[in-house]
């Protein structure tokens, strides 16, 4: 994965290069040293090993202060970074870029997961576009689940198959017929008797999309009644603001999109020290 990862990024640079930086091709024999300066306080650190690996491969040499998943309660410098000046500068867009997402959804997850006692938060596939897997990283960093990688990590059958399906039990059961014993079928539901549905056809996971807290206070204690076993997600306009209100011991996990639309925006730069 990481190797994909630093392609991306390098896909990254080479799109803000173009043919030719400009103002840096003048510099191009020189090397230098610069500071990566965090200008926000009480924010979650993420992206540092994505950065040192991505710094390297940019043929930059890089030492950071902090590590994945810390908490820094003050701005200031966070890292050092030095080689050649052209490779440098044309760097430093792509690096600030990722490292402000990663700090971002980190710091946001963590907000969340503060406010919760049972459950987990989890991010969605609600990603931006190219940037999914590091934000996925980054609510990990941030004490979340990162939920699925993409479709073939879980099945979830949402609104759209049930329509072509026709019923909670056919979708469970024909989707069943093709997966491997270890896959966990989860299916979207938004009232109580498709969640009956789907514990009775055998789902694993059962997610409870756009309720209120009161109806998934029962709902969910319905589920658990039944079956135990059964994971419980909770999902559709969770808010920080909102968030506790669904954290009954019946909820096993919050699903947000919040965490990785930019609810937070952390700010970095890079100073040239020379």
């Amino acid at each position: 994965m990481m190797e994909k990862i630093l392609d991306l990024l390098m896909s990254f640079v080479k799109e803000d290069e173009g043919k030719l930086d400009l103002a840096s091709f003048p510099l191009r024999n020189t090397t230098t040293s610069a500071h990566l300066l965090l200008k926000a306080e009480n924010v979650v650190a993420s992206g540092i090993e994505v950065s040192r690996m991505f710094l390297e491969k940019m043929g930059l040499l890089s030492k950071f202060r902090v590590e994945d998943g810390e908490y820094l309660e003050k701005a200031g410098v966070i890292g050092e970074i030095e080689g050649n000046t052209y490779k440098l500068l044309v760097a430093e867009r792509t690096l600030l870029n990722v490292l402000s997402v990663m700090f971002s959804v980190a710091t946001t997850t963590r907000r969340f997961a503060e406010k919760l006692k049972h459950a987990k938060i989890a991010a969605t596939r609600k990603t931006l576009p190219g940037l999914g897997v590091l934000q996925k990283i980054a609510v990990v960093h941030g004490g979340g689940d990162p939920h699925r990688l993409d479709l073939s990590g879980c099945v979830m059958i949402k609104d759209n198959h049930l329509k072509m399906y026709g019923s909670v039990e056919r979708a469970v059961q024909e989707v069943r017929k093709i997966i491997p014993f270890t896959t966990k079928i989860e299916v979207e539901v938004e009232n109580l008797e498709d969640a009956l549905r789907a514990v009775e056809a055998g789902a694993d996971i059962v997610m409870l999309d756009n309720l209120s807290p009161e109806e998934v206070k029962d709902i969910s204690r319905r589920i658990k009644d039944i079956n135990p076993n059964v994971i419980v997600e909770v999902s559709g306009g969770i808010t920080e603001e909102n968030v506790s209100l669904y954290d009954f011991e019946t909820v096993d996990v919050i699903s947000s999109s919040r965490l990785t639309l930019q609810e937070v925006f952390v700010d970095l730069s890079l100073e040239i020290q020379r």
